[in-house]
């Protein structure tokens, strides 16, 4: 299928999974993280470009403490969760492809502590059954790190987050890493990449969307205290879309 400009086309939910099912297996003898970090399929190296330059300059936007309860969904193969797990008071990782969830609840260098969790789910399913969150605190933490919301339809986005913010402290730090269009929303739906030498499904809606749908945010007090270029040298140098990060917060009035 072509690349879609502007419209709300719907992307195949399945066969994303099946696509990140199968780096899961074909991708982790590279490096553990590489399933997750498709600008690395070329260029190893900038796994831990990527990697390094969040935990010094973007990850300290988080304030995390030994009070953070966090909630982190995405999680993949625990490239950041690595160095949140040992700081937070509380860990919550969620992933809906299962052989991510194995593959970091196995590895050592993650340090897992009785209040650490990683869930097996989607975050629409999470949402739909909040019996299965493992604490009943609210999180004072959220974070996307990479890109999930580019995976989910629009309809679902906004329902997900309609449910989330009520399991949000009264003060609260939120961290969207994502992918968005420069210039006009682009959908790529079973879409053949020769980076990737696969098909491939996203949705790269435009900052001005992505301001749209944080509105639900906004009504529960939270404002958007970043929105920037992720990268201060763009390590994914692509022409239509760049890597973003968006950072609401929430305080006590």
């Amino acid at each position: 299928m072509n690349r879609i400009y502007n419209e709300h086309v719907d992307i195949d939910h399945e066969s994303l999974q099946d696509f990140y099912r199968k780096r899961a297996v074909e991708k982790v003898s590279i490096d553990v993280d590489a399933p997750v970090v498709l600008c690395g399929d070329k260029d190893k190296s900038k796994i831990e470009i990527w990697t390094s330059f969040e935990i010094e300059h973007r990850l300290p936007l988080l304030c995390l403490d030994s009070n953070s309860r966090v909630l982190e969904v995405g999680c993949g193969t625990g490239r950041i969760s690595k160095y949140i797990t040992s700081v937070a008071d509380t860990y919550v990782g969620v992933d809906y492809v299962e052989e991510f969830i194995e593959l970091i609840q196995s590895r050592e260098d993650i340090e897992k502590k009785d209040t650490t969790y990683f869930i097996h789910s989607s975050i629409q399913e999470l949402m739909n059954n909040e019996d299965d969150f493992p604490i009943e605190e609210k999180f004072n933490r959220f974070i996307i790190s990479g890109g999930v919301l580019m995976y989910i339809n629009d309809d679902e986005v906004k329902t997900a987050l309609n449910s989330l913010v009520g399991r949000f402290d009264e003060e609260c730090i939120i961290y969207l890493s994502e992918p968005i269009a420069l210039k006009e929303r682009l959908t790529l739906n079973k879409f053949y990449s020769e980076n990737l030498e696969s098909e491939y499904s996203a949705i790269y809606r435009t900052e001005k969307q992505y301001n749209d749908i944080f509105e639900v945010l906004y009504k529960e007090g939270f404002e958007l205290k970043v929105s920037e270029e992720f990268f201060y040298d763009d390590i994914k140098a692509q022409n239509e879309t760049k890597q973003w990060i968006f950072i609401l917060q929430k305080s006590k009035k």
